[in-house]
């Protein structure tokens, strides 16, 4: 359940990681999804994947160990799955391989050299926070 002031929260943590690029294992998409579900939540459901890999092939290893197998399953698992046309501000939403956190028309993503916007239109998936 997100909390009373989540908004602010979620702006916060946005603001925070704006200028931070992506990095396997500190602030990577999935990590970016759970985080800004921590920052509207409190609930970590990123913690059994903190500080377990540092490289995309251990990514992928860590989703098979802690996760349900896949980045998309994984989340599926947490969270219930709704159309990307109805994702709202806050929700998480897939594009391109990637977990982002949905701002309304666009999402938010970790990208190489901070953060990233993608557009309603090539969002795959969408999950409900």
């Amino acid at each position: 359940m997100r909390l009373p002031d989540w908004e602010d929260r979620l702006a916060a943590y946005l603001l925070g990681v704006r200028d931070m690029p992506h990095a396997y294992g500190s602030h990577d998409c999935a990590l970016h999804g759970a985080d800004a579900v921590r920052a509207m939540t409190g609930d970590d459901f990123g913690e059994p994947f903190r500080g377990r890999y540092s490289t995309e092939l251990g990514a992928a290893r860590a989703l098979r160990k802690y996760g349900a197998g896949t980045l998309e399953a994984t989340f599926s698992a947490h969270f219930e799955d709704v159309p990307p046309a109805l994702a709202r501000r806050g929700d998480l939403v897939l594009a391109q391989g990637s977990i982002g956190v949905c701002i309304g028309g666009e999402a938010i993503f970790a990208g190489d050299a901070g953060s990233e916007r993608i557009g309603r239109a090539a969002w795959a998936r969408a999950w409900r926070v």
